[in-house]
């Protein structure tokens, strides 16, 4: 099945004094290739500005912009329309042999390390190793990982924050989507299983009607590499990404992908007010 997607994504930061310059990158354009097709996008921004695009090293598209006047506020806004395709499910697809070689590593060594979100203390990262390596196969080891997150991590929104690491997170007990990606890339990675953070949207609903509307929300998932790029969603249990899901932004972790960052000269800012609204167009 195929659905067209309208996605407007706002972001809008109100700041206590004036600014008198910043520095800014935006990642919410959608990725092109694989299951998705990108039809159009736009950024807008206020205070106008002059944006430039580029493609940074993962392969995200990037919009960029600087403002040298001063301003008490900065709004963004994002369109974006899409096609998006259903994807195969999870296969057998490599034997620990060929996933634990010396070509793998150097091929995926960038999605085997370990960054500050994705640390585990020395001890799980053995449990863990041990515990998904004597599974048969890798896939079968990945599941046993993701029942694992799932035991440890229960969804609750306002326990952690964007720099919370897996570990915080897992001395917690709880966390949103992105806690659940960084815990489950930490997990796979210290068995020697190649993971990837993805971020993008989510349409919360399963099967909407044609024109049917929808608060939808920034979202975070993972993919492993097990022959070929597997998604997977472990904060909502899903085992293959489907049509429901645009992705935007892939890397190590968070900080690659992050939807916004910037610096700025000047007043202090407040926590920014975001909306995402998703609309099924076909």
């Amino acid at each position: 099945m195929t659905w067209r997607l309208e996605i407007t994504h706002r972001t809008m930061y109100q700041y206590n004094g004036p600014v008198y310059s910043s520095y800014n990158e935006v990642r919410m354009t959608p990725r092109r290739g694989g299951s998705q097709n990108l039809l159009s996008s736009t950024i807008t921004v206020s205070p106008s500005a002059s944006l430039y695009g580029y493609i940074d090293y993962f392969g995200t598209a990037v919009t960029a912009f600087d403002l040298h006047r001063v301003h008490d506020y900065l709004d963004i806004a994002a369109s974006s329309h899409v096609e998006v395709l259903t994807t195969k499910g999870p296969e057998h697809t490599i034997d620990w042999n060929n996933l634990l070689s010396d070509d793998t590593a150097d091929n995926f060594a960038e999605f085997l390390m370990t960054t500050k979100y994705t640390t585990l203390g020395p001890e799980v990262a053995s449990e863990l190793k041990d515990r998904i390596r004597s599974e048969p196969t890798p896939q079968d080891g990945l599941e046993v990982g993701l029942e694992w997150v799932e035991e440890h991590l229960s969804y609750e929104r306002g326990i952690t924050h964007v720099r919370s690491s897996a570990a915080e997170a897992l001395t917690i007990g709880k966390g949103v989507c992105q806690d659940f990606s960084h815990l489950t890339i930490a997990c796979m990675r210290s068995a020697g299983i190649p993971m990837r953070y993805v971020s993008g949207y989510l349409y919360p609903g399963e099967s909407p009607a044609v024109g049917e509307s929808s608060v939808g929300e920034s979202h975070a998932w993972v993919e492993a590499w097990l022959g070929r790029w597997i998604g997977l969603d472990p904060s909502n249990h899903v085992s293959h990404i489907d049509q429901r899901y645009v992705a935007v932004g892939k890397g190590r972790d968070y900080g690659d992908v992050s939807p916004f960052t910037g610096i700025f000269y000047g007043g202090e800012s407040s926590s920014p007010m975001v909306t995402v609204s998703i609309t099924r167009r076909q």
